[in-house]
């Protein structure tokens, strides 16, 4: 029996995709190994710089380390650097955003002919690449990618140009898909893409995928990986108003608290709109969780509109905020910005706003203390359950617990598992 490993690099897209390639070797009597694969498989990540090195790195080593396998390199990493991508890695197989679902046939083709096989697509002419999962081997929360690409060219982002524009899996595709990871165990579902708020089937948006979604009795709870503020329309607005199974969480990347900051990002709100938005999803659900992700030392970001993100931050009361140093990417308006941040800042400036995050987040957590919670068991380590709260309050729980079950809980401070931030 063949073995192989996957290594999954970046955002839940990968990992979606990722899971969809383990589903498809164990189908066809591969066998999952942690090291020293016949069949080794580094799905890439290039959001920033160190993503890009760390793809670099990982395919290398697992090449270097594993010289008579057959090493597998895919995604944004390798998209983004096609023109001459056997400069930066030794690979086998090495493909794009598309062709991921082809992963069989190119196994096949390699296996047959011995010879290094290198395929790219047009990203900006590429249709829905169509997956399905009808089981997670590792986990019990099912991400599921509805959507790819992206419209808004950000000034600063790389991907529109290495996943495409926007294109959304059918709408029954999704339904059955989940129908069968219900049927399979499932009780939290996350939809996932690269602008899930974009979502749209023949007229059907992500309101009604969610509604529809909703009407299955086996899924307990529904849950955004990300959505844009502008994208929070009157619809989404009514589920989070009413819809008892979508989660009182939402992670709405803010990335500059200065409105200086966010035309030059190419951002497509201002403080005061996204500010509005919160507080009415809050007049809905009072205590829900909103994360976020901020970049700090964009080109021209002075001392004051980092102590104007600061500010924002602390007014919106985000339960965390993900954040990160502006990194220049190769092809965006921003690498073509003067009055580059100096690195010595954005590492200050990345310190300051993970010491607000922190204590954001105490705060949020601290709220529901001696307060009744529901927490979904995920996994049984060292003695303790892991799982969160719908809210994403990470717990880590002595007693009699069931993997994969919802429990109502009195929440304390100790089951709070500050190790997970």
């Amino acid at each position: 029996m063949k073995t192989f490993l996957i290594k999954t690099l970046g955002c839940k897209v990968n990992s979606y995709e990722s899971e969809f390639i383990r589903n498809i070797l164990l189908d066809n009597d591969y066998m999952e190994v942690e090291d020293h694969a016949d069949i080794c498989i580094i799905n890439t990540c290039t959001v920033t710089n160190t993503a890009d090195n760390k793809s670099k790195q990982v395919i290398n080593n697992i090449k270097k380390n594993n010289p008579n396998s057959i090493v597998v390199a895919m995604g944004c990493f390798c998209q983004f650097k096609k023109d001459n991508i056997l400069d930066y890695i030794d690979a086998d197989i090495i493909v794009g955003n598309k062709y991921k679902s082809k992963i069989l046939d190119l196994l096949n083709e390699f296996e047959k002919n011995k010879k290094r096989i290198i395929k790219f697509d047009d990203m900006e002419k590429s249709i829905f690449e169509d997956m399905e999962i009808k089981k997670y081997v590792h986990h019990h929360r099912a991400f599921i990618k509805v959507e790819d690409g992206c419209n808004n060219f950000c000034s600063y982002c790389i991907i529109p140009y290495v996943r495409g524009r926007v294109r959304s899996k059918d709408f029954n595709k999704c339904i059955m898909e989940i129908n069968d990871l219900s049927l399979s165990g499932v009780k939290e579902i996350v939809l996932s893409g690269i602008h899930t708020g974009q979502y749209n089937s023949d007229g059907k948006r992500l309101s009604d995928l969610i509604n529809k979604i909703s009407e299955n009795e086996l899924i307990k709870r529904i849950r955004l990986s990300s959505v844009e503020i502008v994208e929070l329309d009157e619809k989404m607005m009514e589920i989070i108003k009413n819809n008892n199974k979508f989660v009182s969480h939402l992670h709405i990347p803010l990335q500059a608290g200065s409105d200086k900051v966010l035309k030059l990002m190419n951002r497509r709100y201002d403080k005061k709109y996204f500010k509005e938005k919160c507080d009415e999803i809050r007049s809905y659900r009072k205590d829900i969780a909103l994360s976020t992700d901020v970049i700090v030392g964009f080109p021209g970001e002075t001392e004051d509109d980092f102590k104007e993100t600061l500010d924002f931050c602390r007014e919106i009361g985000f339960s965390k905020i993900h954040v990160f140093p502006y990194s220049d990417r190769s092809g965006t308006v921003a690498s073509r910005m003067e009055n580059k941040i100096p690195g010595n800042i954005k590492k200050d400036r990345v310190h300051r706003l993970i010491e607000l995050s922190n204590t954001l987040e105490k705060e949020y957590f601290n709220k529901f203390i001696n307060h009744e919670v529901e927490v979904l068991i995920e996994e049984l380590k060292d003695g303790y359950y892991y799982g969160f709260t719908d809210n994403y309050i990470p717990l880590k729980l002595k007693g009699d617990y069931k993997i994969n079950e919802i429990y109502k809980i009195k929440l304390t401070k100790e089951d709070i598992n500050f190790d997970m931030n």
